[in-house]
């Protein structure tokens, strides 16, 4: 893209959406032929060894403020799609690339790039509904009742698409892609064509009946082919995607027939995208000027203003101008005192500052008033083990754990915690699980057998870890199969 982010940041005003009512959507019915050549169940365990190789070879962003969100509209889009017993993973990609996909057994994917260019909450959504489309309507599973032996070729090379991606070559990753779509399906365009089609139409019900804008799927679609005809580059969306004329003219065609409904845009979703612009800005001299020239208009303290205080916040701590941050942030702390966007940004500036004690203070405050906040309890987390006092930490974050299984970041946290608290035994288990959702079964199995030799005469643990062991051992033959 040849559009600067620096520009991109002067384009998030407040956007007024259009909100449909809800309409028929007929879909079809899945017959039982499809469970035969793939249950749900083994789905659901071949999207999470696949997510585990993922994460071992690909750049990941592990954001608490962006993880957080991107589950919370994710499920309020499943809740309100077709999808039954929604259990979803959702992982970021570290990559500017315009892009997201869905793996069978509820993984979801999305590069930073989506957040970037999509310009408001439903843009964004109009996405992931789409994504969601295609994992409600089980479209792997119908792709493999056509040719069953393709689809460690798509999904192995899918995985080799987003490393590539993410790594910054793009070219190669477009190549790739074009192979990973042709390896599933080569000679049957009309199909995907097909698959394409229903779960756009899925998507835009899914948006309508989560209170979302239905134009914002058509919009979004036609400004990424623009952008691939003019600027000359394929964006990765619509490699993966593909659009045609036609298949954006059915989307507006659908849109229209909603009812025409005025709604805002979310503040949520703005300063979450205004979080990864700082982030991906490659000069942050210039960012910060540039927020601190669309603040000199703001008379008021409105949403516009919010989004690039934020901004200006989190430009001028990636600068070190840490005094000037919290000056920025304080007219929002003051406004807002609550909002997790807010303390999380006082957070890193007192942090950054090594003054552990002031966010210890500020996180155990907000965590009281908000004990469910998922980045409030990773924020609180890394100010204690800094702060050295891990071990309050230990219990919550255990708690969590037990909830979250699969964060690896959550276990990361947790060694840490062991480690400030010279666990040796916690250490062992928390590793192995960092090493496992990392797709590297060998050494957590490793650890694992560190810490049975740890507890040999403790038979109740020994059994546990045991079973650990062989969930593991079976993981493995999930990949192999």
């Amino acid at each position: 893209m040849k559009t600067t982010l620096i520009s991109l940041a002067s384009g998030l005003l407040l956007c007024i959406s259009v909100q449909g009512a809800y309409a028929e959507s007929e879909l079809p019915e899945l017959g039982d032929t499809t469970s035969a050549v793939v249950s749900p169940e083994q789905e659901y365990r071949l999207g999470r060894a696949w997510i585990r190789k993922l994460r071992g070879s690909t750049s990941t962003i592990n954001d608490p403020v962006l993880q957080d969100y991107l589950e919370r509209q994710s499920y309020r889009l499943a809740f309100n799609s077709p999808l039954q017993n929604p259990d979803l993973t959702l992982v970021i990609i570290n990559s500017k690339q315009i892009n997201a996909f869905a793996v069978p057994g509820g993984v979801i994917g999305v590069n930073a790039g989506l957040l970037l260019h999509a310009e408001t909450e439903s843009e964004f959504s109009s996405v992931m509904a789409h994504e969601l489309g295609h994992l409600s309507q089980r479209h792997f599973a119908r792709m493999l009742e056509d040719n069953q032996r393709n689809q460690w070729v798509y999904l192995g090379t899918l995985l080799a698409t987003i490393a590539v991606a993410a790594s910054g070559e793009s070219q190669g990753a477009f190549a790739l892609g074009a192979s990973a779509q042709a390896a599933m399906i080569q000679n049957q365009l009309s199909y995907s064509r097909i698959n394409e089609q229903e779960a756009d139409r899925i998507g835009m019900q899914t948006l309508v009946n989560a209170g979302m804008d239905p134009h914002a799927m058509p919009k979004f679609f036609q400004r990424m082919e623009k952008q691939s005809r003019q600027v000359g580059t394929v964006p990765e969306f619509v490699l993966t995607h593909p659009l045609t004329q036609s298949r954006i003219a059915d989307t507006f065609n659908r849109a229209n027939q909603f009812p025409k409904k005025l709604a805002e845009d979310s503040l949520d979703y703005q300063l979450v995208r205004i979080r990864m612009l700082v982030q991906f800005m490659e000069s942050t001299g210039r960012a910060s000027a540039h927020f601190r020239q669309q603040l000199k208009d703001e008379a008021v303290l409105n949403d516009r203003a919010r989004i690039n205080r934020l901004g200006l916040t989190l430009a001028l701590l990636r600068e070190r101008q840490y005094s000037q941050a919290r000056e920025a942030l304080a007219p929002l702390l003051a406004d807002d005192p609550q909002r997790v966007d807010y303390i999380v940004a006082a957070t890193e500036i007192a942090l950054a500052e090594n003054h552990y004690d002031e966010a210890i203070t500020l996180l155990d405050k907000a965590r009281q008033l908000n004990p469910d906040s998922y980045p409030l309890l990773m924020y609180g987390a890394r100010a204690h083990i800094l702060g050295n006092d891990a071990a309050s930490m230990i219990e919550p974050l255990e708690a969590a754990a037990r909830e979250r299984s699969d964060d690896a970041q959550l276990w990361r946290l947790l060694m840490d915690a062991y480690t400030s608290t010279r666990d040796s035994l916690g250490i062992y288990r928390a590793k192995a699980e960092v090493y496992f959702l990392n797709g590297n079964e060998e050494k957590a199995l490793d650890q694992l057998k560190l810490a049975a030799d740890e507890v040999k005469n403790n038979y109740p643990l020994t059994a546990k870890i045991q079973k650990r062991m062989r969930e593991i051992e079976q993981s493995k033959n999930d990949m192999k199969r």
